[in-house]
């Protein structure tokens, strides 16, 4: 089975949905989905001319002649290009030989994979544009665009709305999507604050740190001790912010704190670790498992946070192995739509040590509508489905995709 054509088509969504589409000459056509980024669709493009042609089924060999068509200018952006490849290609081996991804991977160990809510800083998000300024899709009115700004200080997104960042807000937020089913939230707390504060230097005075600590105090209150409870920082502190951060939420017996320092330094991941009781968690950032076993040796963390699309799922199965050899976690970052939250859906079956899986598009109203094939909707009580039908299972609609193209980008072409 060959690879006759590559072509791509973004959805204008909360963030830029990625889709690539591979043909074969076996009439089997795969679907995937790449992480966001300025410029990933040409990324993908160029790789037309060294994979028009090649065998499909050899797929580690493949993803390793992609890799070192751009190790030059490795990781980042390209690996987006060559993951979102790599999920369409599994999905066509899947239905040649007529076995789901998850079987490809080694096998499952659920049926159901567990998913966390992303609930932002306590309201829906607004849709952004690769480079993080906001906008408003076709499908969005002007109106709604403004009730769904929420901003994140360090971000550069415009602050509108923080007089709704507030304890209350949280906890209404938290009520909503527990009721829906989730058993596990996610917020923001590097959001704007009453106070005044330097943006740069990545401290925070006592009173933001009370505010931050305030804000999850609602979460915990409202819901309960038994829904779990994970917080988001953005990489925006330094060390000694990200200790006090960690130790004023320890009450509040966190999942994990998430990515409360930049990712480049792991070191520093380990002195914050080991002053706070409350997990730390990073790796969205991180692209290889050798990354993985440096942020576990050396940085000392007990949960990790791959991002499906960022990481791959070929890659992303051989680290969710070094990190079971050393009896940590993952949970699995995943800002995507359908696809991609469907990949990391066969992944999360794959690995023994899971937590959850991230789901951030509850402001999206046509999430299920572009899918077909699989039971809507498609996150029931907190879970999804583990789907038996070959490849990802699922396939886009794309006469309803076609809708909520994104202006200037091309569609399938």
């Amino acid at each position: 089975m060959r690879i006759t054509n590559l072509t791509t088509a973004v959805l204008e969504a909360n963030f830029d949905w990625t889709i690539v589409k591979l043909e074969t000459d076996a009439k089997v056509t795969g679907y995937g989905e790449a992480f966001c980024g300025p410029g990933v669709t040409a990324i993908i493009r160029e790789f037309r001319e060294v994979l028009i042609g090649e065998e499909l089924d050899s797929i580690d060999r493949l993803i390793r002649k992609m890799k070192a068509r751009v190790a030059y200018c490795s990781p980042g952006l390209v690996l987006h290009a060559v993951f979102g490849i790599e999920a369409a290609a599994l999905d066509a081996i899947g239905k040649r030989h007529k076995m789901p991804v998850w079987q490809i991977l080694g096998g499952k160990y659920r049926d159901k994979v567990p998913v966390y809510a992303d609930c932002h800083g306590g309201d829906a998000l607004s849709s952004i544009t690769p480079l993080l300024q906001p906008r408003t899709p076709q499908w969005m009115t002007a109106g709604e665009a403004r009730k769904t700004a929420i901003s994140v200080k360090h971000h550069g997104w415009d602050a509108t709305q923080k007089e709704d960042l507030t304890p209350e807000s949280y906890a209404e937020r938290a009520r909503e999507m527990a009721a829906r089913g989730f058993t596990m939230l996610k917020f923001d707390v590097d959001v704007p604050t009453p106070y005044e504060t330097d943006e740069y230097n990545r401290d925070l005075s006592r009173a933001e740190i009370e505010f931050a600590a305030a804000l999850v105090a609602g979460v915990r209150q409202a819901v309960g001790p038994h829904i779990g409870l994970a917080v988001d920082c953005h990489w925006n502190y330094g060390v000694q912010a990200a200790v006090e951060v960690a130790r004023a939420v320890e009450p509040c017996h966190l999942l994990w704190l998430e990515d409360p320092l930049p990712p480049e330094n792991i070191a520093a991941f380990q002195v914050v670790q080991k002053a706070t009781r409350t997990p730390i968690a990073t790796g969205e950032n991180h692209f290889t498992r050798t990354d993985f076993q440096r942020l576990i040796v050396e940085g000392g963390l007990r949960v990790l946070a791959p991002d499906v699309q960022k990481i791959g799922l070929w890659e992303g199965r051989k680290a969710g192995e070094i990190a079971d050899m050393h009896y940590v976690n993952l949970t699995l970052h995943n800002i995507s739509g359908p696809l991609g939250t469907m990949a990391g859906v066969h992944l999360a079956a794959a690995i023994p040590n899971l937590l959850a899986l991230e789901w951030h598009a509850a402001s999206v109203p046509f999430f299920d509508e572009l899918v077909k094939g699989a039971k809507k909707p498609m996150i029931q009580n907190g879970k999804i489905v583990v789907p038996g039908k070959p490849g990802l299972g699922i396939e886009i609609d794309e006469d309803v995709a076609h809708k909520y193209r994104k202006p200037g980008e091309k569609f399938f072409e």
